[in-house]
């Protein structure tokens, strides 16, 4: 009987020592490990001049908030040190800004941080929910992206060419939340023999737009669940990322990936979702 009390015993204390290793890990650890995902896409319509051109995804800073200048400027350095040819980000520059909306000296340090990310064929950018929660709020961050050089783009796309007529197509759409998107102004223009990416805040979105057209699409919002459980999903799905929450899907001809972002908010916390920035590599496929 005693063997037996024993052995449970030390079963459960073997359990809590492992729940407290995760919960440790994923406050002081996974917080600040940022992790460099490189995928790879190839598609006859990527023209020749854009073959292995490097674009970089990344969204929901969420500063002011647990994310503060000493994080973020090891994850930018990171994000410079893979020299992306392209940087696109995808919303959510302050955190809680419904109750909080950030001093301009945190305004200030965060544009100096956003002016240090470098991409010779151009930054762009839309916006997420915290960046919408009001008009003053909608205006504070379109300054500091048009000061640190993003070029934003609100339901309308631009050509992302490389000292060429050859190009691909980028579309930018609002936030499903706090946000107004207009999917038929954004592709107004849209040709389905060109590649074309889309970058919107909210994954869900996805089921609002012509996938027969487009290639590949990048969004955020969701930080991955923030804490995910493995074989399960994580532990809490917010609006605006209820059907795609995470990781790479195919959806129709187009690539959904959903970046778990750098930020974290509610609580300092990642485990299983770690922080979160996507190189794609373009390859022209000629064959």
């Amino acid at each position: 009987m005693i063997r037996k009390i024993r052995r449970f015993l030390t079963v459960l204390l073997v359990v809590a020592l492992f729940a407290v290793s995760f919960f440790l890990y994923g406050v002081y650890v996974s917080v600040e490990r940022i992790n460099l995902n490189y995928e790879s896409i190839a598609s006859a319509k990527i023209p020749q001049d854009l073959n292995q051109a490097n674009i970089a995804f990344i969204t929901d800073l969420h500063y002011n908030g647990f994310m503060n200048q000493e994080r973020l400027t090891s994850m930018f350095e990171k994000i410079n040190s893979t020299d992306p040819d392209v940087i696109i980000f995808g919303g959510d520059l302050f955190d809680n800004t419904a109750n909080q909306m950030p001093d301009e000296s945190k305004q200030a340090e965060l544009l100096n941080l956003l002016k240090s990310l470098e991409a010779p064929l151009g930054k762009f950018a839309v916006l997420g929910e915290q960046d919408e929660t009001s008009e003053s709020m909608k205006e504070i961050a379109k300054s500091i992206l048009y000061q640190a050089d993003f070029e934003l783009l609100e339901n309308r796309s631009i050509r992302i060419r490389n000292e060429s007529n050859s190009s691909i197509t980028l579309f930018g759409i609002d936030s499903m939340v706090n946000g107004v998107p207009n999917i038929e102004q954004a592709f107004a223009d849209i040709n389905a023999n060109e590649f074309n990416i889309v970058v919107t805040h909210c994954p869900d979105l996805i089921s609002e737009i012509p996938t027969t057209a487009v290639d590949l699409m990048f969004a955020g919002h969701s930080h991955g669940g923030q804490i995910r459980i493995p074989f399960f999903g994580p532990i809490a799905t917010v609006e605006g990322a209820k059907n795609y929450s995470y990781g790479t899907q195919q959806v129709g001809n187009t690539l959904l990936h959903i970046s778990n972002g750098l930020g974290t908010t509610g609580y300092d916390m990642r485990l299983f979702a770690p922080p979160e920035v996507l190189i794609y590599r373009l390859i022209a496929d000629q064959a």
